[in-house]
């Protein structure tokens, strides 16, 4: 239709008035004329009679079905709504004709007419709504359009050809196969453009109030915001969210009314079709995942929280919600899309703002608990996922609500955690069936609410959330067993190691819970106890480095190690063998446990060390208390005899425990003292059980010949820091330094230079010269003491606490060597002599055995020297010789004991032939005659020497020791000889004194003595029957005969 064809207005129209006294009267007939003329047409029919298959517009003429209409449109401007009517008409008939030839039902005849005339209606409303600069005129428009359009569908619904048609889109694409529909769908775009410019509140106002049809508009709205979802989505969410909130009002007023049920079942019932459509629309664009409406949401929803922008005094997150529960698929999108804006803190404002709306305008016959409950059982995995880690934060963090946490809002935070839990608890049940998922593509590893809390300090946070909230402790364990059996053996693993050293060891009972996860996954994993004692190390070191810094104390983590182990152990052990629950769990780490207790040793001396070296006095103690509960534990787990079991550990593993043993009961030496209380009950304890894992019978036979390097070690360690421990230096050596002023005396430049190298030299001054006759020229030179101590003796000058040590570490051999079997004993001894023999003969040079004639040892005196002052000033070797001469392992001590005897040999002899021995040599005499006798390397027969030099001259003296000397000399104890014995101990074979003795005797000069008695026979004649037994019996016979 050409705009140009039509009449223009009525005074253009007319023909020039003849009778120009009356024109109104000729323009009013006129207008008569044209409404008779739309009259008649407009009354050929309605909408009852087009869809009851009644003719009314057929048989007409185009133009005189469409030129009287757009006549009356023009001059008459209260006629166009009528006009709008008469055309809806024509849409309604050549709709309902097209559905018929489809539904192949009776056709009234042609309708071209009918369809050619509402296409050129379409088109002069077209251009009309061009041209015209007025928004009524467009309002108006767009309230037939939509008005017209809720028609179409309702009075088309149901027939056949819409049978199908169940959702707008469906409907909307049935709709537009009519040839007119698509006409007026363009006019409706026309329209909502040009009013979306101008005044977008109108134009949504006009479409809101046209969605009081209900679905029947439904159509409509998705036509329109799917062509113009760029411009009409932030009007559409604005205005939706603008309509909730005077809704709301009208709902809360209406509420304190008397007797106004029926307002507002009518408010309401209006309002939900509008919202109805206006659901479907947004679902219909967010299933679209279109990007400006997704943009737009995030905005509503922010602004709506903050209180800022359009949203300001609104309510935009209770309508964002309101929509969203008509579309699960419309949540997912959402969340998907907005993950950066699912943060607990977010959450809290928005629950605030829903709860601040009656329940019943948003969710009228559920809860939102159970709304939610019912979403997160079907929404997609990463929905899942995101909706998770938000209620964890809500519900087990307990910051989360920091800076809000006003004490007004206190009990309401409460309340909202609480209400959270419900739906997380619900979510737990989903992740363990997910977990359990079996089949070729399934990966329940993958899922997030599971890979998001696998691993590092996230996994370490849920952990953390059981002291926290121990009455959730059920769904922590259903999640943990969830992520062990997603993510295999390995991690089940993890998780377990987690808990003893994360849960304080100050709260036992959360230990409960431990044992409920592995009851829960053992079935799945039995062997992943097994596996976090094989992997101990690598699987502890893995959970340091995951848990944050803030909250890495390495010494609680190491307590809680150590005590929770404790106890799991204890349990296992207490339990009954095939009656209990603990059975088939497998906790005793078995042959592991070597590797298990390495690591916690060597932890406990790193932790231990830097304790000390603070001073911080209390870890320190619980440290070696807890260290001692958890060697007796495993003791007693070994050694019930209803378990049948043997401590399995491979030998570089028990030689390292032993190491490691021996440096931690050394490090304990430390506390004992006086600010120290406890020091000797902590060093004692752990003497104790260090003592009964070592020598019970569940050691296994392999293991137990090397369970005496543990007392070999145990006394080089304290040697090595006896400065420390004694105040003394008993480790310490003697070295000698070549003088460089000697070389350079004996050698000038310039035979330096022309002459052989420095090094020849050097090589050529040891062929040439002894160290005796260099130390003697001066060419060697001592190292300067570090301490002042004289060698009179230390003993003053040891502090109390030193002594203290000396006197606890003393029992405590004492004890290694007697308390045990005679085998155990005779090689612990043996260990502790080798090790008292390294620590003092290490530097003489004089480690042998073999006794030289006098007269060429006494070369060499200086040897001996050095090791008689170190047994001398040290009152921990002194104490040692002391403890050993008591054993059967005393000989091994004999290159000291030459040594001492050396030394008071050397000494007797300087003495003047009338004098005899200073108090102090006397004094090292009788000290060497008790020790040798002891040990048993002296016979009784000599012990009376003591006694003797009494009355003897200090040369008459001398030459008796140098036949003690030769009596040694002549009884060659070797170390074979030695051990030959200890072996004939140990099967029973001899149960005498060292072999060799009588032999000695008889080659020894024993003249010697009797001269010297006969020259002191008047004060000393009681010695001789202690001497010469023999001879005293023999006279005594002879005078009985």
């Amino acid at each position: 239709m050409e705009m140009s064809e039509e009449p223009g207005p009525a005074r253009a129209e007319s023909p020039k008035a003849t009778n120009e006294t009356n024109p109104m009267s000729e323009k009013y007939a006129n207008v008569t004329v044209i409404y008779e003329n739309f009259l008649q047409i407009a009354s050929l029919g309605d909408v009852s009679m087009i869809y009851r298959n009644r003719a009314g517009f057929f048989g007409k003429k185009k133009d005189a079905l469409a030129k009287p209409a757009i006549k009356i449109f023009l001059e008459v401007p209260s006629s166009r709504p009528a006009v709008y009517h008469y055309t809806g008409l024509l849409i309604h008939e050549c709709v309902h004709h097209t559905f018929n030839q489809k539904e192949e039902s009776t056709s009234l005849g042609d309708i071209t007419a009918v369809k050619d005339s509402a296409v050129r209606l379409l088109d002069f409303f077209s251009k009309y709504c061009t041209e015209t600069p007025s928004s009524n005129s467009l309002e108006d428009a767009l309230a037939w359009l939509c008005e017209l359009s809720a028609e179409l569908a309702a009075k088309n619904a149901g027939r056949p050809a819409m049978a199908n048609c169940h959702t707008p889109e469906e409907v909307l694409a049935r709709l537009k196969t009519n040839e007119v529909v698509p006409k007026m769908l363009s006019l409706v775009n026309l329209v909502v453009t040009s009013l979306l410019t101008t005044t977008p509140d109108a134009c949504m106002k006009v479409m809101f109030n046209s969605s009081r049809h209900g679905p029947h508009f439904s159509w409509m709205w998705l036509h329109i915001a799917t062509l113009l979802q760029g411009s009409i989505v932030t009007h559409l969410l604005a205005s939706g969210s603008e309509l909730f909130h005077v809704y709301i009002n009208e709902i809360t007023t209406q509420k304190n009314v008397p007797g106004s049920m029926a307002t507002l079942n009518i408010i309401q019932t209006e309002y939900e079709n509008k919202f109805r459509a206006i659901s479907e629309v947004f679902n219909y664009l967010m299933r679209k995942r279109n990007p400006e409406l997704q943009e737009a949401v995030s905005e509503l929803v922010l602004e709506s929280l903050d209180g800022t922008g359009i949203a300001k005094g609104r309510l935009g997150f209770a309508f964002f919600f309101k929509l969203v529960t008509c579309s699960l698929k419309t949540l997912q999108i959402l969340v998907t899309s907005n993950s950066h804006l699912i943060t607990p803190f977010n959450a809290i404002r928005a629950i605030r703002q829903i709860h601040s709306v009656d329940k019943n305008t948003i969710l009228p016959n559920l809860t939102f608990t159970d709304f939610v409950k019912q979403i997160v059982e079907e929404v997609d995995p990463a929905t899942h996922g995101i909706v998770f880690e938000m209620l964890i934060e809500l519900v087990y963090n307990p910051d989360v609500f920091e800076g809000e946490n006003q004490p007004e809002l206190q009990e309401a935070n409460r309340r909202l955690s609480e209400d959270c839990f419900p739906i997380l608890d619900v979510m737990m049940n989903r992740i363990v069936r997910i977990s359990h998922a079996t089949g070729p593509y399934k990966c329940p590893s993958q899922h997030p609410a599971i890979s998001s809390y696998s691993s590092g300090e996230r996994l370490q946070f849920i952990l953390g959330s059981i002291s926290r909230h121990i009455e959730k402790s059920s769904s922590v364990i259903r999640h943990l067993h969830a992520i062990s059996i997603a993510n295999g053996e390995a991690k089940a693993a993890e998780i377990a190691l987690r808990f003893l050293m994360t849960i304080s060891y100050n709260e036992t009972n959360y230990m409960y819970i431990l044992m409920a996860f592995i009851n829960t996954t053992v079935p799945f994993y039995p062997s992943m106890i097994e596996y976090m004692f094989r992997e101990f190390d690598s699987l502890k070191t893995l959970i340091e480095m995951s848990i944050p810094e803030e909250d890495f104390d390495v010494t609680k983590l190491h307590l809680n190690l150590i005590h929770n182990l404790r106890t799991l152990i204890e349990w296992e052990t207490n339990s009954v063998h095939g009656n209990s629950h603990f059975a088939h769990l497998r906790i005793y780490p078995g042959e592991h446990i070597g590797r298990v207790l390495s690591t916690i040793l060597s932890d406990s001396f790193k932790l231990t060390n830097d304790l000390f070296k603070r001073q911080d006095r209390e870890p320190l103690l619980s440290i070696f208390r807890m260290l001692t509960k958890l060697i007796d534990a495993v003791c007693k787990a070994n050694s019930q005899t209803t378990k049948n079991r043997r401590v399995l550990i491979s030998i570089s593993h028990w030689y390292k425990l032993m190491a490691q043993f021996a440096i931690l009961f050394k490090s304990t030496l430390l506390l004992v003292g006086r600010e120290c209380p406890e020091g000797i009950s902590v060093f004692e304890e752990l003497r104790t059980a260090i003592l009964v894992l070592l020598h019970n019978k569940h050691v296994d036979a392999q293991l137990s010949p090397f369970v005496p390097v543990f007392m070999h070690l145990f006394a080089t360690a304290c040697f090595a820091d006896s400065k420390n421990l004694f105040d003394e230096s008993v480790g310490q050596s003697l070295e000698v330094l070549i003088d460089e002023n000697g070389i350079n005396k004996k050698f000038d430049l310039s035979q330096l230079e022309d002459g052989p190298s420095v090094i020849n030299a050097i090589g050529s001054l040891r062929m040439r010269d002894n160290h005796l006759d260099m130390l003697h020229k001066g060419q060697l030179k001592r190292r300067r003491r570090h301490d002042d101590k004289t060698e009179t003796g230390n003993s003053e000058f040891q502090s109390e606490d030193s002594k203290q040590r000396i006197f606890v570490v003393l029992d405590a051999l004492k004890a290694f060597c007697f308390d045990v079997r005679v085998d155990v004993n005779l090689s612990n001894s043996k260990q502790l002599a080798l090790a008292l023999l390294n620590s003092v003969c290490k530097d003489s040079l004089n480690c042998d055995m073999k006794f030289e004639e006098w007269d060429i040892e006494a070369e060499f005196i200086h040897r001996h020297v050095e090791v008689d002052r170190k047994i001398f000033t040290s009152s921990l070797c002194d104490g040692i010789l002391r403890v050993l001469c008591e054993t059967r392992s005393f000989a091994y001590c004999l290159p000291i004991m030459k040594s001492m005897l050396a030394v008071v040999i050397n000494e007797a002899g300087r003495f003047p032939d009338s004098r005899t021995l200073s108090d102090a040599v006397r004094s090292k005499l009788h000290k060497w005659v008790m020790l040798a006798h002891k040990g048993g390397l002296l016979p009784t027969r000599f012990v009376y020497i003591c006694d003797l030099e009494m009355y003897a001259t200090a040369h008459e003296t001398h030459l008796m020791l140098i036949e003690i000397w030769r009596f040694l000399m002549f009884r060659s104890l070797t170390t074979n000889s030695i051990d030959t014995y200890q072996e004939d101990l140990v099967r029973g074979d001899v149960d005498e004194g060292l072999p060799n003795e009588n032999e000695a005797i008889e080659r020894t000069n024993m003249s010697v003595f009797r001269v010297i008695l006969q020259n002191h026979l008047t004060e000393a004649f009681h010695l001789f029957p202690k001497i010469f037994p023999a001879e005293y019996d023999q006279l005594k016979m002879i005078r009985l005969e």
